[in-house]
């Protein structure tokens, strides 16, 4: 693990822990990253060895020199090694810059770049079901907030609770990290330009979609510019179109791509000031208040991601998304299209099953018959809500 401590600090770290796993493979300590190379780097021409270093790009804080290290030894010893080497960090904007920066040392000297995704749902399911969460509602609060993120699944497996909106209670009264997390993580992307993306990332937050919205809310002339830094290289945002659009309209819109910053900047970020002058209780009491109005949000979001993974109803379809014609009155809330075949599924996402009726199924099917661009497909509807123990499709009868 690179840590961000003094170079010095962390060969001794790395001493200690080569000899544990491969005995008195030297004398002494390692004092210097060339010295650990090197030793690597001979040792694997005899050894098959898997080395990883998590964090890499915090290089960056103890000496940046490093990184010309590595692509020396590297340079001079793949050829007769053995070394699997895995670099991995959670700083995207660093490590993008390490490894994809035409005059940065390492340059082209991935043999793979991987961008993790999120964990399944399947995953979370099991993880919940190992901590004793196992009801639909803590399934999808979890994922309304924490998602496939194992840094917050850690914070979950520490707190005692019953259901998960009691854990999630206990970690805003216990935890300091959270009330601060947003913050930090944009500090650490952009540094002193954080402030700007900081607005942005708000305004979309609290609901503004579209970009004299944006610029608006955050007073920021041509916000153009960052929202296409926040979606192409930090992957923080997307720009939705209805489903009709193939993404070339105006009627564009701006959702947060990460759950929990839609959680963070929406809910805890407004709240901050709470916590802050002794109020932590009362903050978090007005947060899990309105975890149900949030997460009714995100649900449809899930659903999309389980007709992915899953495919629950076994459809085959070559687009998913949303609907909202231009004047806003038509929405839709996901449909599912096969266009080689030409047939289009319609759904509708409803958090409460007490809300699920005829009038809501009448409604769906009224609106799919204004969309012109599938008058000659074959119509299909749905309803999804959640039960007790799993999330309902119920076929709708035309």
């Amino acid at each position: 693990y690179v840590s961000r401590k003094k170079i010095a600090e962390l060969l001794l770290e790395w001493s200690e822990m080569i000899k544990d796993e491969l005995g008195e493979v030297f004398f002494g300590k390692i004092s210097s990253i060339e010295e650990l190379l090197s030793f690597l780097f001979q040792y694997t021409k005899s050894t098959p060895l898997t080395v990883v270093f998590d964090e890499f790009q915090n290089f960056n804080y103890s000496d940046k020199y490093v990184y010309s290290v590595f692509q020396k030894y590297f340079d001079l010893g793949k050829e007769d090694s053995a070394l699997f080497m895995i670099l991995s960090g959670s700083s995207f904007s660093l490590m993008e810059r390490i490894f994809k920066g035409n005059k940065e040392p390492l340059f082209g000297r991935a043999s793979e770049i991987i961008n993790l995704s999120y964990l399944s749902l399947k995953s979370q399911k099991q993880f919940l079901n190992d901590e004793n969460l196992k009801t639909t509602l803590d399934q999808i609060l979890f994922y309304s907030i924490f998602d496939g993120v194992p840094k917050y699944w850690e914070a979950v497996d520490e707190m005692i609770g019953k259901s998960f909106k009691m854990r999630l209670k206990a970690i805003l009264i216990s935890q300091d990290w959270i009330w601060e997390e947003g913050e930090t993580i944009l500090k650490e992307e952009f540094g002193k330009d954080y402030a700007s993306y900081y607005s942005i990332l708000s305004a979309i937050a609290k609901g503004r979609r579209i970009l004299s919205e944006i610029e608006q809310y955050t007073g920021i002339s041509d916000a153009t510019i960052y929202l296409q830094r926040l979606k192409q290289i930090y992957q923080l945002i997307e720009n939705r179109f209805p489903i009709t659009k193939n993404g070339k309209s105006r009627q564009n819109r701006w959702y947060i791509k990460d759950n929990f910053f839609q959680f963070w900047f929406g809910y805890i970020e407004p709240k901050k000031y709470l916590n802050e002058i002794g109020q932590k209780e009362m903050a978090t009491e007005m947060i899990v208040d309105k975890l149900h109005m949030f997460s009714g949000k995100i649900f449809e979001k899930m659903i999309v991601r389980k007709l992915i993974e899953d495919n629950p109803l076994n459809l085959k379809f070559t687009k998913i998304g949303n609907y909202w014609d231009r004047k806003g009155k038509v929405e839709i809330d996901i449909i599912v299209l096969n266009e080689l075949d030409k047939k289009v599924y319609f759904f509708e996402v409803k958090l409460d099953k007490k809300k699920v009726n005829q009038k809501i199924m009448n409604k769906l099917i009224e609106n799919s018959l204004t969309i012109r661009e599938f008058e000659k497909y074959d119509k299909f509807y749905y309803i999804a809500y959640p039960d007790k123990d799993e999330i309902i499709f119920h076929q709708v009868e035309v």
